[in-house]
């Protein structure tokens, strides 16, 4: 009997520790998408579309050109090395300068600030023309990123490849968040030129995948809040040292009536 007993006091410790870090935080604050009972049923959902990404002062754009003649667009390119760790990208581009230009070979300067990824292809596909026959051209960003503040795991910078990148992809890439985080009020920074704005995803709802900053853009912040439990651990903790020597007392005693012959 002893034996089981002093099997089982790992388990009570490792309930302990749980009870310990999230014993005063509800259960609802701690779960992602929750819905409704009248959305219960709901399998379709809207989902917004993510925001039109157009070309900034300090991108990086990987540019390729490629026609039936290889040798005369091999002038035209640069060798472009492959994505990095964490989302990262290494290699060089073509970096656009605070006037919203590039330097790309033959043509000089090409300014493509506010293009989108398509109207960049088809400026310099029309500029192109003057050198090569049906030049196909492909524009791509290297150095698309967002950060990641508060309480998450990392902290961070995060690049992604991809203009289709939504806020949950950047949380993952930060370890996720803490125990303490308020999932149902995440802050999104957006800049548009010198405009700046500031929505709020409530991810403890389904409904978060309705919200225009589901998707983010490149340069946005991500601010995840604390919970006020986080503030009153901060601001009171002998508060939380009496509910753990509770908790810690409440074990012992089950302990000591389990192991009593």
């Amino acid at each position: 009997m002893k034996k089981d007993i002093s099997r089982l006091h790992p388990l009570m410790l490792l309930l302990a520790l749980s009870a310990m870090l999230t014993g005063c935080i509800p259960h609802e604050k701690l779960v992602n998408f929750s819905a409704d009972s009248s959305e219960a049923m709901i399998n379709a959902q809207y989902v917004q579309d993510p925001p039109e990404i157009t070309i900034q002062p300090d991108d990086i754009l990987s540019i390729t050109v490629s026609t039936f003649d290889t040798l005369a667009a091999r002038i035209f390119n640069k060798t472009i090395t492959t994505p990095g760790p964490e989302g990262s990208f290494i290699g060089q581009g073509y970096l656009v300068d605070q006037s919203g230009h590039i330097e790309f070979p033959v043509l000089g300067k090409v300014r493509l600030k506010g293009l989108t990824r398509e109207a960049a292809k088809d400026t310099l596909r029309s500029k192109l023309l003057t050198y090569l026959r049906d030049p196909i051209v492909e524009v791509r960003f290297l150095n698309l990123h967002v950060s990641v503040m508060g309480e998450v795991m990392r902290p961070g910078v995060y690049t992604f490849p991809d203009e289709k990148f939504t806020i949950l992809e950047a949380l993952t890439l930060a370890g996720d968040m803490t125990t303490y985080a308020d999932r149902s009020d995440i802050l999104v920074i957006r800049e548009y030129g010198k405009v700046r704005e500031f929505g709020r995803v409530d991810l403890s709802s389904s409904r978060a995948f309705e919200s225009p900053y589901f998707y983010l853009a490149q340069n946005d912040v991500v601010y995840v809040k604390p919970l006020e439990q986080k503030k009153n651990l901060i601001e009171d903790p002998f508060s939380r040292v009496l509910a753990i020597t509770s908790v810690v007392a409440s074990l012992s005693t089950v302990i000591i009536a389990l192991t009593r012959p």
